[in-house]
């Protein structure tokens, strides 16, 4: 999901072309994805005068995969993996990419891929600014009623 001003401005969920043989693995290659889309927005943004020529920052719940991606040096592990995910170390190394860590609990683009509770469900909906329907609103003020 990829957020301007506040204002989500992309999101995609597709399945992951390779077999990821763990969570860090997938999450890298998801990293490396998402990397290549926000520099294509930005790139499109700047044409207009929209973006500044800042560091972009993507935010990740998964620790493993921060530290693999702003590692310079190989990891044994992950040799395997395609030359093009490793994309993400060069644009960290260029000040193209800032990777943040998110506890999982905080990231809002779960909504959008997970069955949620109810509570985080509702907080998350609301971080990214879609409102309630009316049938909703009705039904928990039928409840809270008790009719």
């Amino acid at each position: 999901m990829i957020s301007l001003y506040g204002n989500t401005i992309s999101w995609t969920t597709r399945k992951q072309t390779t077999v990821a043989l763990s969570s860090t693995e997938a999450e890298y290659v998801s990293l490396s994805q998402s990397s290549c889309e926000a520099i294509w927005l930005k790139n499109l943004l700047s044409q207009f005068g929209i973006v500044k020529d800042i560091p972009l920052i993507i935010y990740e719940d998964n620790q493993s995969c921060i530290c693999i991606a702003e590692e310079p040096r190989d990891q044994k592990r992950m040799k395997h993996l395609d030359i093009r995910y490793n994309f993400i170390r060069e644009c960290i190394e260029n000040g193209v990419i800032s990777v943040k860590y998110i506890p999982t609990s905080e990231q809002v683009a779960d909504v959008l891929t997970k069955s949620l509770s109810a509570g985080t469900f509702k907080r998350h909906r609301l971080a990214l600014g879609v409102q309630e329907s009316a049938e909703e609103i009705f039904r928990e003020a039928t409840i809270e009623r008790g009719c």
